[in-house]
């Protein structure tokens, strides 16, 4: 199977717009303001900072693996490695569509059914939302500010968990199945509606669901902390509490707009809660670009690494044997 020509082009399209938006924020901000911003930023606190979103990641690949053996899916834990991490470079797709491409990978070299494959990726993104959602609620009772602006998107998110009960019902999950099923990178496959959602019920189940939510919430904290580092690190010491809600908030307005990547929502909520905080805004924007370096992008640098490493795995339409 071949990585899709379309997705290619968005991606580079993607890296495009983001240097354009980034140009514009240093141009609002001030050149001269960030550039001093980041040559006092401690070079010794990088490391950390890229280990913490490493973290991030392997935890994330623990509870794909737990997953895929819930489903008695056994993948070669290399191809697994490689299959996971080369698709991060999708994460700045609209709303991580592309890492449906996982699923037709899935189906194409190890003959696994979409209506297994498919749930697995709608089951990271939701405990993955689910997490930082768990994590903005946390921040809320450290959060000295206003909620002005966030009233919308923290309503609208606290009532996913409403959306998850409802999916219980079996006509939901068939509905969501359904709607996931139409994606272009799946549209030319037969796909078992029926059995994707029993699947995916499996997935969200009390004993899976609780681990897979525990696992998800201690990976996006190690995010949290990252911006709380950052801010150590710029002479403007933010407790930790209130690092984990400028990042959750800015992480589930970036979800919620459905952008690629949640460019452009996530730093600007950052940045405006930071000021919110009396943070000079260049320091404020200096932060939201370092965090973004070393959690969005960093994930981009990694799934292109993995991806030219293991390019065999999306070249190839037979199942190994």
């Amino acid at each position: 199977m071949q990585f899709p020509k379309s997705l290619t082009f968005r991606t580079f399209a993607v890296i495009a717009v983001s240097v354009i938006i980034y140009a514009s924020v240093a141009l609002f901000v001030g050149w001269d303001g960030l550039r001093r911003e980041f040559a006092q930023f401690p070079v010794q606190l990088l490391l950390p900072l890229a280990l913490l979103s490493l973290f991030n990641y392997v935890l994330r690949f623990w509870r794909w693996e737990i997953f895929l053996r819930s489903l008695n899916v056994k993948l070669p834990l290399r191809e697994s490695v490689g299959l996971y991490f080369a698709t991060y470079v999708m994460v700045i797709t609209p709303g991580k569509v592309g890492e449906v491409f996982k699923a037709s990978i899935l189906r194409e070299r190890h003959g696994v059914n979409l209506s297994l494959g498919l749930p697995v990726v709608l089951a990271e993104r939701i405990y993955d939302f689910l997490a930082v959602l768990a994590l903005a609620v946390a921040g809320v009772f450290f959060w000295p500010g206003s909620f002005t602006g966030l009233t919308t998107g923290l309503v609208t998110a606290a009532g996913i968990p409403v959306v998850l009960i409802l999916f219980q019902a079996r006509p939901v999950r068939m509905f969501l199945m359904r709607k996931v099923a139409r994606s272009p990178l799946l549209a030319k496959h037969s796909i078992g509606i029926d059995e994707a959602a029993d699947t995916l019920s499996l997935l969200m189940g009390f004993r899976l669901g609780s681990i897979s939510l525990v696992i998800s919430t201690v990976a996006w904290l190690a995010e949290c902390t990252g911006l709380w580092l950052v801010c150590s690190g710029l002479n403007f010491p933010v407790p930790l509490g209130q690092a984990v809600f400028v990042y959750a908030a800015g992480t589930i307005v970036g979800s919620l707009s459905f952008l690629p990547g949640g460019l452009g929502g996530t730093e600007a909520t950052i940045i405006w809660l930071l000021e919110s905080l009396n943070m000079a805004r260049a320091s404020a924007a200096t932060t939201a670009l370092l965090v973004r370096l070393f959690t969005l992008w960093l994930a981009v640098v990694v799934g292109l690494g993995f991806f030219a490493a293991f390019r065999h795995i999306f070249s190839t339409n037979k199942k190994e044997e």
